[in-house]
């Protein structure tokens, strides 16, 4: 028999324990839920006592810094599809003037100047839905330029390398240092045939796969602190006249993390908000 397992937590903790969620349970997905709250969802079956507290001591680890929701936990029937149950939270979803992202369980033919990117959303984070993602695709649509060289850091599902494929780079190196990220970027990378033109590996900055002067466009969707300590690998990654899509940085570090990457070299700083959070692209100096 298995069970879901649902707490509700604030835009700041999504990224942590959807990581918990991720790695100890089967399926990820997020949906808000009220003012300033995201719901996360993931499954386990009842006798996977050992995967259930791994998850458990993290939020309780959590919580001492911040109270977050209850960890709640609901049975689900015995007739219940429970790995199909999250397919239900998603549908299409359209934006800026092109892209249009698909789960993969649903049918749809683009239509004239549409930019279809499919993948299964419950592999890792990377939807689209949250507005972290949403805001480095806006970016992205406006900045990627044919034959571009690439750098996805923290791929997370591949989304954002399988956008920038589809408005024309010419290759992109994707790094994540989760090894189920880098499953489900291969799998996704592997549906969309895109992997002639993805160099696809677990880590992060400094790579082998990311010389010195390689890349027209760096895109790191990860955290406030990750962009803080990963700009000065970032940065000599650039060629001249690149540039660095910096998101997953909650509004109120925007100005903390806008700071270090003008300290850091980076300038002509641009700002992308959405709800309380912010993307920023910006080029070295």
């Amino acid at each position: 028999m298995w069970q879901e397992v649902s707490i509700s937590v604030p835009f700041e903790y999504v990224e942590p324990i959807s990581y918990l969620f991720d790695r100890y349970g089967y399926g990820l997905t997020m949906e808000d839920d009220g003012p300033e709250l995201i719901k996360l969802r993931t499954y386990l079956p009842s006798d996977a006592r050992q995967r259930f507290s791994h998850i458990e001591v993290g939020v309780n680890l959590a919580s001492l810094i911040q109270p977050l929701g209850e960890l709640t936990v609901t049975p689900l029937d015995e007739d219940a599809d429970w790995q199909n149950a999250w397919k239900a939270h998603f549908t299409l979803l359209k934006i800026g003037k092109r892209l249009v992202i698909k789960p993969s369980w649903i049918e749809y033919e683009a239509k004239d100047g549409e930019l279809l990117i499919e993948l299964d959303p419950g592999l890792a984070f990377g939807t689209g839905y949250h507005p972290t993602t949403y805001t480095c695709l806006e970016a992205m649509e406006q900045l990627v330029q044919p034959g571009m060289n690439v750098l996805d850091l923290g791929c997370g599902s591949g989304i954002l390398t399988i956008a920038a494929i589809k408005l024309g780079a010419g290759q992109v190196t994707a790094l994540d240092i989760d090894p189920q990220a880098v499953q489900a970027s291969r799998q996704n990378f592997r549906r969309t045939r895109i992997r002639e033109q993805v160099s696809l590996d677990q880590g992060s900055l400094p790579h082998k796969l990311a010389p010195a002067g390689a890349f027209d466009l760096a895109l790191a969707n990860i955290s406030a602190r990750g962009i803080r300590e990963r700009a000065p690998d970032i940065l000599p990654a650039l060629r001249p006249g690149g540039v660095l899509v910096a998101s997953g940085i909650i509004e109120e570090q925007h100005a903390e993390t806008e700071e270090a990457l003008l300290q850091t070299g980076f300038t002509d700083i641009e700002v992308w908000p959405k709800e309380d959070w912010v993307t920023l692209t910006c080029r070295p100096g």
